[in-house]
């Protein structure tokens, strides 16, 4: 399971100068803090790269993002969406060959994340591109890293996969953060999880507002297939309190056991388990027994140490 972020030099000081020169050269090689500058100062560090940029980069925020993805700002908004930065560029030696560059900022990594899974699909392409993975077709490719999704797209006929591939290690060289997923899907990560299928949702999960914000993957093992879900103690707040918001929005909600409930949806039958404040539960077709055994996977998974 990876994670995100003593002393290493124990029993001794380092002279200052020595120090300074170590966080400089850390700073380097881990990726750019663009906090400052803002996203537009990546375009002249790509054009050091051999990208070279045919126009000035723009740059959008919350309120008029709708004027450059007119139809598609609803899916990036709720996502803590902070900027948009958007240029064409093109690779040394290949005048022709345009790429569109898209850069989302997001305040989380988790924000940033949920975004890139809502674009993603079990069974699509992935390829490396640096520090992370991403899914790509010949004429599209999307990653996310940090707080950064990235959207990466043919804009003449001459671009190709190539192209696309190399301008997206080039960009994760310089962005900070990783493409670590949140560390609570670990508990999703089950037998029978469907590979590619995690998604968080900031608005509805399994289609209720009650459930949101929260996790959902698709699950096929054992002769059953359902939607599995999982709600943080963040995001839930207190128990009996999310509990009782979902008495009220899902039908026929009501517990079964002291930890265990279910409900009747139209997709089939909900089972809800609680434990440490988390709220994890499965959707489909399936038994109680079917769906105990499920749900208990992802109980060790959550009481696992470490």
């Amino acid at each position: 399971m990876r994670r995100t972020g003593g002393n290493r030099f124990p029993g001794r000081s380092l002279p200052v100068a020595f120090l300074l020169s170590l966080l400089l050269a850390g700073s380097l090689c881990a990726g750019v803090s663009l906090k400052d500058e803002g996203d537009a100062s990546l375009f002249p560090r790509l054009a050091k790269r051999s990208w070279t940029a045919t126009e000035p980069a723009r740059t959008f925020g919350p309120a008029n993002l709708y004027e450059e993805i007119d139809g598609e700002a609803e899916l990036f908004l709720p996502y803590g969406f902070e900027e948009l930065t958007v240029g064409i560029v093109r690779p040394a030696g290949k005048e022709d060959a345009e790429v569109r560059l898209e850069l989302f900022r997001h305040a989380t990594s988790r924000d940033a994340f949920g975004v890139f899974s809502q674009h993603r699909f079990p069974d699509q392409e992935v390829a490396d591109v640096g520090a992370a993975k991403a899914i790509v077709s010949d004429t599209s490719l999307d990653f996310f890293q940090g707080r950064h999704f990235v959207r990466i797209r043919a804009a003449s006929r001459t671009a190709g996969r190539s192209d696309l591939e190399s301008l997206g290690r080039e960009l994760s060289a310089l962005l900070p953060g990783t493409d670590d997923p949140p560390p609570e899907t670990e508990a999703l990560r089950i037998a029978g999880l469907v590979g590619g299928s995690v998604v968080f949702h900031r608005r509805a999960v399994l289609g209720y507002e009650a459930l949101a914000p929260g996790y959902e993957a698709k699950y096929s093992g054992d002769g059953t297939a359902g939607t599995l879900i999982l709600i943080t103690p963040e995001d839930a707040g207190p128990p009996e309190r999310f509990r009782e918001k979902l008495s009220r929005s899902l039908p026929g909600f009501a517990r079964v056991e002291k930890d265990l409930f279910r409900a009747d949806l139209p997709s089939g039958a909900f089972w809800l388990m609680s434990r440490n404040g988390y709220h994890f539960g499965v959707s489909g077709k399936m038994s109680r027994a079917q769906a105990e055994g499920v749900l208990s996977k992802v109980a060790e998974r959550l009481s696992a140490p470490g």
